[in-house]
Parts: C-alpha cells; sequence; structure tokens
C-alpha cells in the first residue's frame, strides 16, 4: 500500500510541477504579447525629423536636355567693340538637371495625431553638362583675337544658367515641389502606425 501511495503522491508532485510550468509558461507568453502591442516606436518630431534628415538631399525630378548655344566676343575699347576682333562659335551640349530639396533643413512637429512637416523651397540641386558631348561648330579663327580653352569653359558654364532658366520658367520647380511633397507623405505612410492613426500636413516654408 505505502509503495502505491508513494506513486500516487509522485504523480501529484510531476502534474504539480508540470502545472506550474505551464502557468509560467502562459504567463511569460502572455506578457510577449503584451509588450509586443506597446513596443510599437513611439511618434515623435525628434525621430522623424532624424529619419528624414538621414536622406540628405533629396532629389525628385531630372531633366535630360540637349541645347545648342552660340558664343560671340569681341576686344573693347571704352565699352566700344574694336573692329576685325569679333570671334565666335557654336555649341551643341547635353546634361542632366535635377531638382529637389535639402533634407537638412526640414521640420517637423507632432501634436496628439497631427504631424506638420514644414519643407525648405525647392531647388535645383545639380547641374552636369556631359563634356562627352560637348562639340564645337563655325569656329572663327582671329589673329587680333584668338578661342582659348578658356572660352569654352566659361561659355559652357554660363549655359547652365540659361538651361536653369528655362526649366524654372516651363514650371520644373513647380512640378518638383508636388513630387517632394507626394516623396514624404509616402514615406511617413510607409510607417503603418502613422498611416493608421495620424493625419499629416506638408507644407513649404516660403508658404508661412
Amino acid at each position: 500500500m505505502k509503495f502505491f501511495e508513494k506513486i500516487r503522491n509522485t504523480r501529484k508532485t510531476i502534474f504539480s510541477l508540470l502545472f506550474l510550468v505551464i502557468v509560467a509558461c502562459l504567463i511569460f507568453f502572455a506578457g510577449m504579447m503584451f509588450a509586443g502591442k506597446n513596443s510599437e516606436p513611439e511618434i515623435t518630431s525628434t525621430s522623424l525629423q532624424q529619419q528624414l534628415q538621414e536622406i540628405s538631399d533629396l532629389a525628385v525630378l531630372e531633366y535630360n536636355y540637349t541645347k545648342v548655344g552660340k558664343f560671340e566676343n569681341s576686344l573693347e575699347l571704352n565699352g566700344w567693340d574694336i573692329p576685325l576682333t569679333k570671334k565666335s562659335f557654336l555649341l551643341t551640349y547635353s546634361g542632366t538637371l535635377q531638382a529637389g530639396i535639402d533634407m537638412s533643413h526640414i521640420e517637423i512637429s507632432v501634436d496628439d495625431k497631427n504631424i506638420t512637416v514644414l519643407l525648405p523651397d525647392v531647388e535645383i540641386i545639380s547641374n552636369l553638362i556631359d563634356e562627352d558631348s560637348i562639340e564645337v561648330y563655325d569656329e572663327t579663327k582671329n589673329i587680333f583675337n584668338p578661342i582659348s580653352i578658356n572660352d569654352y569653359k566659361t561659355f559652357a558654364s554660363n549655359q547652365k544658367s540659361v538651361v536653369e532658366e528655362e526649366a524654372i520658367e516651363n514650371g520644373f520647380l513647380s512640378e518638383a515641389a508636388t513630387r517632394v511633397q507626394n516623396a514624404i507623405r509616402s514615406f511617413l505612410e510607409m510607417i503603418p502606425q502613422i498611416k493608421e492613426d495620424y493625419t499629416i500636413e506638408i507644407q513649404f516654408r516660403e508658404a508661412n
């Protein structure tokens, strides 16, 4: 009888231990689930601003161009062109223009469930002429005012400003501004918590 009582007592002890282990496991997993629900990152202006500023320059619009420019120059005396000293050439070139914003100047504020993003002005952030694309035509030869390598370089550099002005007149920066707003909104909405619970307002600093 004592033998069977020992077996029953041993079984009770085992069952008790198993029960404690099961309870401990349930408590552990319940704690993990609770912690998981509360481990969502806190949405703060500082954290969002740091994430966006890591992007540095945000280029959102690119324009590839091929242009022809004419260079003319004469020697001058007291503001008057000296006859027979005119030099000229035609230059064709191709390049790429990019517009965007400097993300280091972005400002973000979080108020309750509202996120306000204040952006710097859209600007031309890159304008590169492909040197291999440059070709010279109708080059004049003037012994009194010969064409120099510096003439080509200076003219090509000045043409960048011409291209930028033309692009801006055609709405290049306006289109880039719209794309910047869409890009920032898409980035923020990639965070599920923001997409579900927050409203986003994006403004340019000049709008204020």
